[in-house]
C-alpha cells in the first residue's frame, strides 16, 4: 500500500469514529430527555396533591407551582388543504404571500387555528412569605 491509501484509511476511520461518538451522544441525549419527562411528571404529581414546593438551586430558595399554559395552534394541515397548497409552503413567508394574493383571510386563520392546553412547571425566587406558608411560622 502507498502512504496515501493508508493515510485515506487512517481518515476514514477517525471519521467513522467520530460519527460513532455523534450517534452515542444522540443516544445518550435521547435517555437524558425520557428521565427527565419521568422526573417532571413525579414532580407535577407531587406539586398538584401537596401544594406548592420549596427547592433550592444554588442555594436559593424556589417556589415551585405547576400552571395550567393555553396557547393558540395554526392547524397547517387543515389549512393547507383549504387552500390547496403544500402544508411547508405556509411558513411565515407563504402566508403574506397568500394573504396579498387575497387568497387567505383572518378569517380562514381563525377558523384553522384551536387551543392546546398543558401543564408547565413554574420556578420562582421564594419571598420570606412564602417560606413562612409552606412552613408555617
Amino acid at each position: 500500500m502507498n502512504d496515501l491509501q493508508i493515510n485515506t484509511q487512517i481518515q476514514h476511520s477517525e471519521a467513522n469514529g467520530l460519527y460513532q461518538q455523534i450517534e452515542d451522544i444522540k443516544r445518550q441525549r435521547a435517555n437524558l430527555k425520557d428521565q427527565q419527562d419521568k422526573l417532571e411528571g413525579k414532580l407535577f404529581d407531587h406539586i398538584q396533591k401537596h401544594g406548592k414546593v420549596l427547592a433550592y438551586k444554588n442555594n436559593l430558595p424556589y417556589v415551585l407551582t405547576v400552571g395550567n399554559v393555553t396557547k393558540s395552534v395554526l392547524n397547517k394541515k387543515e389549512l393547507a388543504e383549504e387552500l390547496e397548497v403544500p402544508q411547508k409552503d405556509l411558513n411565515t413567508q407563504g402566508i403574506a404571500e397568500l394573504v396579498e394574493e387575497q387568497r387567505l383571510t383572518s378569517d380562514m386563520i381563525r377558523s384553522a387555528t384551536y387551543s392546546e392546553s398543558d401543564v408547565k412547571l413554574k420556578a420562582r425566587k421564594a419571598r420570606k412569605s412564602d417560606i413562612e406558608l409552606i412552613f408555617g411560622k
